[in-house]
């Protein structure tokens, strides 16, 4: 140890064994954004510096690194957009809605941005988080809404976030202005190869704040289909939540929904489960949903929805001809999940457990998690 080149190359074995210890899901879990990413960056950086003061030959292969890693930040910079936003939020669901209106195409149902606020109400180290958040709403929407996000309140930055919202929610009632300036970075994932609009039938179950996949795929297909682009004939979209209560802010966008399957080709049916017992007086506004809306204070049958998926989608074939325009077979039945481990778990068993003959018959069954 007295040998310079044996300090530095114990600095990098330091820098390694902080790097492995501070990935553990304990930390990763609790102290994702305060300790997780900064010791990261610092511990790679003071390793990479060592690595090449105990090994010259290894100098190389550590640009070669850092030039990698510098590109990855330049087409991260050319996939980020500043723009403004307005933010409202939703008590019922505990949730920030953060609708972008400049930018309103770009992504394909499915996919995720990464959202950094700069705004000092995030406070001092807030405004330079990134977090990811899955697109809400459809592209090139025809009301112009742009890009939403609905962010849940999980954690620091996003109860910060939520307080802002109110905040802004307030000073716009009394004539101040309410928008903040973002940073939009992406898009990122997606269902990949699965396009959506390709299938005869289409369900999707979501759990909780997993309703923003849900209803950004069910925009995209409604769309398409009023534009003759898509091969879906049925619709099905299964959410859980605790309260029942958590459907009354998403109801005027159900409806919007409902009445454009009026003039789609394709059906709908929205599905709401609620788990917490309610009181009848919290019912009461629920008790005149339109048709194709169901409340139902249970879990889903998963197996029997998909079930009823596959029938209904397969009904509008005739000794195996398409009554449609266009002609062609059954195509299968996209299942999309977006929720709770334990949700995507029964979705996959459903999915696993389904008649493989039947199976066979709708041209097959693919599963997409979120």
């Amino acid at each position: 140890m007295q040998i310079p080149t044996f300090q530095w190359g114990m600095v990098a074995l330091v820098c390694a064994d902080l790097l492995l210890l501070l990935s553990t899901d304990f930390v990763r879990q609790r102290f994702y954004n305060g300790i997780f990413i900064p010791s990261h960056i610092a511990a790679a950086v003071i390793m990479c510096v060592a690595v090449c003061e105990h090994y010259t030959v290894s100098v190389p292969y550590v640009l070669t690194a850092a030039g990698i890693y510098g590109f990855d930040r330049i087409l991260r910079l050319v996939k980020s957009r500043v723009a403004m936003a307005r933010l409202r939020p939703i008590p019922e669901l505990g949730m920030t809605r953060v609708e972008v209106p400049a930018i309103n195409a770009g992504w394909r149902a499915g996919q995720h941005v990464r959202l950094r606020v700069l705004s000092l109400g995030m406070g001092w180290r807030g405004w330079a988080e990134s977090h990811p958040f899955t697109i809400a709403s459809v592209s090139r929407c025809p009301s112009g809404e742009g890009l939403v996000l609905m962010v849940k309140k999980a954690g620091d930055w996003t109860n910060k976030l939520y307080s802002l919202a109110q905040r802004a929610d307030y000073g716009e009632a009394n004539g101040v202005g309410s928008h903040v300036q973002v940073v939009i970075e992406g898009p990122y994932g997606g269902p990949g190869h699965a396009i959506f609009s390709s299938f005869s039938g289409a369900m999707f179950v979501a759990g909780g704040s997993g309703i923003t996949f849900a209803l950004a795929a069910a925009q995209d297909l409604m769309k398409k289909d009023l534009e003759y682009r898509s091969r879906v004939r049925h619709i099905e979209l299964v959410w859980t939540v605790q309260d029942p209560a958590a459907l009354t802010p998403l109801l005027p966008l159900f409806f919007s929904l409902l009445a454009q399957a009026q003039d789609a080709y394709a059906t709908l049916r929205i599905n709401v489960f609620y788990t917490r017992a309610a009181s009848p007086e919290a019912l009461k506004a629920f008790r005149a949903l339109p048709p194709g809306i169901t409340l139902s204070p249970s879990r889903p049958k998963l197996d029997k929805i998909l079930t009823s998926c596959v029938d209904r989608s397969a009904a509008l074939f005739s000794g195996g001809r398409e009554r449609r325009r266009g002609g062609g077979g059954l195509t299968g039945v996209i299942v999309g999940v977006c929720g709770p481990t334990s949700l995507a778990e029964g979705v996959r068993k459903a999915v696993g457990a389904f008649d493989p003959e039947r199976r066979k018959t709708i041209g097959g069954i693919e599963l997409h998690e979120e």
